[in-house]
């Protein structure tokens, strides 16, 4: 399933997302096995793994990049605030993880072309101060 607000950005793939008990058991029941998907960070909570710096749910398909769990994402996944974020192409971010990783240029690439109006009833907010989520 794809989103009709999704950008195609592949930025939300890039988040760190910590796991509740209930999104693990979400995920567990799509059939992964939470030993494969996790692992731990620095205090203890347990984080999708980010191979290569990207979600381990991250899939391409025949050169097409989506979401393995879309239906079951976590919450940071599903919050992630690049809904209406315009101007994409030309932000240093993107442009980084766009130029190091296929499976985000796959995703842009087949991404269909699209306006990207903002909501109704909120100001422009620019990409600056949704930067912070992201370890680069």
């Amino acid at each position: 399933m794809i989103p009709r607000n999704c950008n195609f950005c592949g930025l939300c793939c890039t988040l760190i997302v910590k796991l509740s008990r209930k999104e693990i058991e979400a995920i567990e029941s799509l059939g992964y096995n939470r030993k494969k998907f996790t692992e731990t960070d620095d205090v203890g909570n347990l984080i999708i793994k980010r191979p290569e710096g990207l979600c381990y749910f991250l899939e391409s398909k025949n050169d097409v990049g989506y979401c393995k769990i879309y239906d079951r994402r976590p919450r940071p996944c599903s919050n992630f605030p690049g809904k209406k974020l315009c101007g994409l192409k030309g932000n240093v971010i993107f442009k980084n993880w766009n130029n190091k990783h296929p499976k985000v240029r796959q995703l842009w690439d087949k991404a269909p072309k699209k306006d990207c109006p903002l909501p109704k009833g909120r100001p422009e907010f620019p990409l600056r101060q949704h930067a912070e989520p992201f370890v680069l």
